[in-house]
């Protein structure tokens, strides 16, 4: 009996999500499971949010734990793959950390498996003033992406990024009034309405508009594509 091959299913797949005890992190996290991947769910303080992102992929019939893990530091990245310190803190956790991240899943990937990490629109296709170490950070990431493409070859294994623009999370209304002129003035829904109208389509992104992509990403269908960042920010930049 032949069975039927479904696109973008993710059966009998793994996928190690960092940061995915909340925001961005747990809805791809979520989506992922929800596509019948087996899920690690990766924090570093978190817990109890972790195991209710946990609890919620059991719930749509996969499998998924919570592993507690800071990718900052490299003896802890590289635990996450066998058990399953202003401009350093920043590197450290937007750049530093996914290399390792990155390093360590090319050792223990499978041929064909997949390295999916995260930029920002603000890396070359929006410019926030005063966001240099931010975006520089973010702009890294864009050419690890690149590099590693190639260098992961060997293993069919494809490397991309997703960049986000403002998604609207926890954090969200915490770091909006950076990124709207005056937007100090504004109240906290005022600034989400004009992030809206950043879009051509007049609406604010949410986190699973990045977690339907990296879910693409990671499928089957996605095997031709490699060594790209996807800017998710409804056109705004």
């Amino acid at each position: 009996m032949t069975i039927e091959h479904i696109p973008y299913r993710l059966d009998n797949k793994v996928a190690l999500v960092t940061g995915s005890g909340r925001g961005i992190g747990a809805a791809i996290a979520t989506e992922l499971g929800r596509l019948g991947a087996k899920v690690v769910v990766n924090y570093a303080n978190s817990a109890e949010s972790a195991e209710k992102v946990v609890a919620g992929i059991k719930s749509l019939g996969s499998d998924a734990i919570a592993f507690k893990a800071d990718v900052r530091q490299v003896s802890q990245t590289a635990k996450l793959m066998t058990d399953a310190e202003e401009f350093d803190r920043v590197f450290s956790l937007n750049t530093r950390g996914q290399f390792f991240v990155a390093r360590e899943a090319y050792k223990n990937l499978n041929e064909g498996g997949r390295i999916i990490l995260t930029s920002s629109n603000t890396s070359k296709d929006f410019s926030v003033p005063r966001h240099s170490l931010y975006s520089g950070s973010k702009g890294a990431i864009d050419s690890f992406v690149r590099i590693l493409s190639k260098d992961c070859g060997d293993k069919k294994i494809t490397v991309n990024a997703v960049a986000p623009g403002g998604t609207v999370t926890d954090m969200f209304h915490d770091v909006s009034h950076h990124y709207i002129p005056n937007g100090e003035k504004y109240s906290a829904e005022e600034r989400q309405q004009m992030a809206a109208h950043a879009s051509p389509l007049i609406r604010n992104g949410f986190p699973i508009d990045v977690a339907r992509v990296v879910c693409f990403l990671a499928s089957d269908e996605a095997e031709w594509v490699n060594g790209k960042v996807l800017t998710l920010d409804g056109g705004a930049a």
